[in-house]
């Protein structure tokens, strides 16, 4: 009996004994596995991304963990970025500061599809862009159409069987070319729940952001308003349709709270939808709260009265040929506006507007109308209706605008933010009623547009301006065939100017996007762009270390293909960027998506500046310019100091000072910042100067150097005429002849722009120029020479010694050669050779033949000195290289074995050969990058084995 009770309880002792060893087991298994595959994933995750997308994926830390959410697996990736290619190569579209995702762990065990139920993304930003031409940089998936037909789609291996997710802090930008639209979005806090793998499903959402902008068609709808949304949302999924049913739900734009009742559901081939807008508890101080004008100032004290009608419906079809129906609505009738601290109130106010159209392919249907605005404030009226009919075909346009308005006043009725105030009056009467087709047949009589809108004695002034804006008179006539600027007269700081012109086409472009046409003449005594602009000079500007970097942009400002404006300038003085310039003359021009100036001409750094060119956005991706200039009498170092480009084309302006004349002609594509490409810039040019004075500029200081001519580090030249010309990414210079002091040196060569130098110097140095030492060393060895052998005759140093000097390196860094001392040697006859061949001509045959003798004994003995030297170093360059070789060859042959043996240990799970397969790769990629690091020092420490060997040969004589 005793015996039985003993197995039972070792029986049970050994169950307790392995379920708690499998236990340990699989928690160090748990705690373990991330740790080992963490490197291994995160490439898996990389390697899968980079295949399917046109886009470039790369990730910062990565996490792994189980301990937090078992039975699920966490995955944690920081500084996520989803970097573009081609036109949006530098755009990032997504850059997410932590991205994480809850999967299935059994879904990985299994080796089958990975699942992922929920995904938090903490601080994203948000860049989507579609190009004019609809190329989108969210379009990044490869299409199929890449594979070849032998190809087969595998599948991915992950599968979103989402329960749960939420955007926190998200900022996102939403500019679409194509459709002149664009949308911000800043501090976006969003998350969902409900099972998105189910048939149907109720779907909860809630959404705040801090600031929502929307612009559309150059209309500004909706301005940093603060958004709150609650959405409940119906979900049911089929083969052929989705369906999306709004329940409960809350939208609020600022202060307005509405709902939106009905479905949208999307269908094979088109989408089907009933949506109604339900305002019923909205106020009109609500409703002012989305014009920033009051929702910015003093809002939580205004007083409103009046009623607020506000509603809406779209209801129908939507697809390439139909859109869905709507009838919208804005009513407000005897509503007024005040606020405690004012001594006046808006009255009166009435808003009557709405637009309809019954929904189908035909558009033209639709109709706008403002039948009633009006409003009186102190002693003020503004009164306006408009109409609109067929705006697809021969748009009819109704509409008169009447105001009189005396500007001073607004500050009884409105608060003014800090710094604000208004004075002037303004008047409009216009009135417009016609149809575009009277237009197009040129029947001006048919079109009534007729009317002014007049400004006088207006002061404006605002804490965001330097200074207060006067206009003295503006005047802005109406007629069928355009608009007359008749007269515009301001000032604002140190600045004033003049403007007459018309606009031409104006209903044509309204309506129909056609061409705008316009021309006008702007005239001023004195226009202060750095004040207008808030510029300040660079010498100006805080220490380096604490100013703001320069803002860059990624979209290169484009030219709108329906324009077509002239300004004819004419201003006396200028100043921009610190710049003083007088006399500015010519015409800017701007159509078919080029700007161009035309014979723009002034007079500033000390002289005169032609300039002609254009700004060439046609392709959007790659705008390019064709601009030339002519220079008299300009001072090259205000040239240089002011002008980028200038400095990467001639680096040695910066170091001079003097006046010079200059013609250039030039060809190149543009950064987005309007930047030159340097590798494309091409173009050719001539350079003149009566006299320059170049100091501090480091090739000739370390020319100087070397020649040990100490002159040469500062120079004034004279009478230079140069010409040059660039591509490929340098400048070259033609060679000109200049005058180094009484040096006449003859230059040619190039720079690159990355200022790498690359330069022929032809001196020819007087004899006076030349240290006093060094003529004096030489002078003494010739008399020695001469008094011991006076036979011999070894020349005197000659006035003129022809010298060639290479400048390479950089600027920065330039390396000079020179042939100085062999130019010495062979001016004076060469003291060495010539002492032997005076001697042979000297004296008797048999001292002739012991001296050829003795020279060519002493010759084959230096050059097999030399060749030994060679031979050993060869040697020993030789036996580094194999020895290198043979390691490398052994580095990779373990990378090759190591990653076999991965394979191996992975067996038939595919998640281990995945993981196993990247591992391999890791280890091989690794292996190269070390063997051809052994190769490459190798190779370096060869040849600098021969470069040392070479010098030691050169030193035997």
């Amino acid at each position: 009996m005793k015996s039985k009770e003993k197995k039972k309880k070792s029986l049970l002792r050994r169950i307790i004994k392995w379920t708690s060893i499998s236990l340990l087991t699989l928690i160090i298994i748990v705690v373990t596995i991330p740790i080992i595959f963490k490197d291994e994933i995160k490439e898996m995750v990389i390697d899968e991304v980079n295949t399917s997308l046109n886009a470039k994926l790369s990730m910062g830390d990565f996490d792994l963990t189980f301990l937090s959410t078992f039975p699920n697996m966490t995955i944690q990736l920081n500084d996520t970025k989803l970097e573009g290619v081609g036109k949006f190569k530098g755009v990032e579209l997504a850059n997410i500061k932590q991205f994480t995702a809850h999967v299935g762990l059994w879904s990985v065990i299994s080796g089958d599809q990975v699942e992922i139920d929920e995904i938090h993304m903490e601080e994203p930003t948000f860049d989507v862009r579609i190009l004019a031409d609809g190329t989108a940089n969210y379009d990044i998936v490869k299409p199929d159409s890449v594979k070849t037909p032998q190809q087969k789609e595998e599948p991915s291996n992950f599968k979103l069987s989402l329960k749960e997710y939420s955007i926190t802090k998200a900022n996102v930008k939403y500019d679409d070319q194509s459709s002149d639209m664009f949308m911000e979005i800043k501090n976006l806090n969003h998350s969902g729940t409900g099972d998105l793998t189910a048939d149907i499903v109720d779907f909860a959402t809630t959404t705040t952001m801090d600031h929502m902008t929307f612009d559309m068609d150059g209309v500004s709808y909706l301005t940093e308003v603060k958004t709150d949304v609650i959405a409940n949302i119906l979900m049911e999924f089929t083969e052929k349709s989705s369906k999306f049913t709004l329940k409960e739900n809350e939208f609020k734009l600022n202060a307005l709270t509405f709902k939106v009742d009905g479905f949208y559901e999307m269908l094979e081939g088109y989408d089907n939808m009933d949506l109604k807008l339900n305002a019923s508890k909205a106020t009109f101080k609500d409703f002012l709260s989305l014009i920033p004008a009051f929702y910015q100032s003093g809002y939580e004290k205004m007083v409103t009265k009046g009623n607020l009608e506000m509603g809406g419906e779209v209801k129908g079809r939507m697809d390439d040929k139909n859109m869905p129906g709507w009838d919208l609505k804005l009513n407000v009738d005897n509503a007024s506006i005040s606020y405690p601290d004012l001594p006046g109130k808006i009255n009166n106010i009435i808003v009557k507007a709405g637009s309809k159209f019954k929904g189908g392919s035909n558009t033209d249907l639709m109709t706008i109308d403002v039948d009633k605005f009006h409003a009186d404030f102190a002693g003020n009226t503004i009164d306006a209706n408009l109409k609109m009919r067929n705006p697809e075909t021969d748009p009819l346009l109704i509409s008169k605008i009447k105001a009189n308005v005396n500007l001073a006043t607004l500050k009884k009725v409105m608060p003014m933010a800090e710094g604000e105030s208004y004075n002037g009056k303004l008047k409009a009467d216009v009135d417009i009623n016609g149809r575009m087709s009277a237009l197009d047949r040129g029947d001006y009589e048919a079109f009534k547009a007729a009317g002014t809108v007049e400004v006088m004695d207006m002061v404006y002034a605002t804490k965001d301006l330097n200074d207060k804006v006067s206009i003295a008179d503006m005047i802005l006539r109406f007629s069928p065939k355009n608009l007359s600027l008749e007269k515009l007269e301001a000032t604002t700081g140190k600045s004033d100017f003049e403007m007459n012109g018309s606009i031409d086409n104006y209903m044509g472009y309204m309506f129909r996007d056609e061409l705008l046409k316009g021309n006008f003449t702007f005239n001023s005594s004195n226009l202060d762009l750095d004040q207008l602009m808030n510029l300040v000079p660079a010498s100006e500007t805080a220490p380096a270390e604490t100013a703001e970097p320069a803002p860059t942009s990624t979209e290169p400002t484009l030219i709108p293909d329906n324009i077509d404006f002239m300004l004819n300038t004419n201003i006396a003085n200028l100043r921009y960027n610190g710049m003083n310039i007088k006399n500015v003359k010519g015409a800017v021009k701007m159509k078919d998506e080029v700007a161009s100036l035309e014979n723009l001409t002034m007079n500033t750094m000390g002289g005169t500046v032609g300039l002609k060119g254009s700004y060439d956005t046609k392709d959007h991706a790659k705008p390019k310019i064709d601009f030339a200039y002519d220079l008299k009498e300009i001072d090259i170092h205000e040239l240089a100091t002011n002008f980028v480009t200038v400095g990467k084309l001639a680096p040695i302006a910066k170091y001079a000072k003097g006046k010079i004349s200059s013609n250039l002609e030039m060809k190149s594509f543009l950064t987005a910042n309007l930047e030159p490409i340097y590798s494309s810039l091409t173009g050719l040019g001539d350079f003149t100067t009566n006299s320059l004075t170049i100091s501090g500029f480091k090739p000739m200081e370390k020319m100087a150097d070397e020649l040990n001519i100490k002159k040469l580090s500062n120079q004034t030249v004279k009478d230079v005429k140069a010409k040059f010309s660039f591509a490929d990414g340098k400048v070259t210079v033609k060679p000109f002849d200049v005058n180094m002091g009484k040096i006449k040196t003859n230059i040619s060569g190039t720079t690159s722009f990355e200022q790498a130098i690359d330069y022929d110097i032809k001196m020819m140095i007087p004899k006076e120029e030349i240290p006093a030492a060094m003529i004096k060393t030489v002078e003494q060895a010739i008399a020695k020479v001469n008094s011991l052998a006076p036979k011999l005759d070894v020349k005197t140093i000659p006035d003129v010694i022809p010298v060639k000097v290479g400048m390479g390196g950089t600027v920065m860094n330039p390396k000079i050669t020179n042939n100085f001392k062999e130019a010495l040697l062979a001016a004076t006859g060469n003291l060495k050779d010539n002492m032997i061949n005076n001697v042979k001509d000297a004296v008797k045959d048999t001292v002739k033949a012991v001296i050829d003798q003795k020279v060519n004994e002493v010759k084959e003995d230096l050059n097999a000195k030399k060749q030994e030297i060679l031979a050993d170093a060869q040697k020993q360059a030789d036996k580094v290289k194999a020895d290198a070789k043979k390691a490398a060859d052994a580095i990779r042959a373990q990378a090759d074995k190591e990653a076999a043996e991965l394979m191996k240990q992975a067996g038939s799970n595919p998640l281990k050969q995945k993981g196993a397969e990247v591992a391999g790769k890791k280890l091989k990629k690794e292996a190269e990058e070390k063997a051809q690091k052994l190769e490459n020092e190798a190779d370096k420490k060869a040849d600098q084995i021969m470069v040392t060997a070479r010098q030691k040969a050169d030193q035997v004589k």
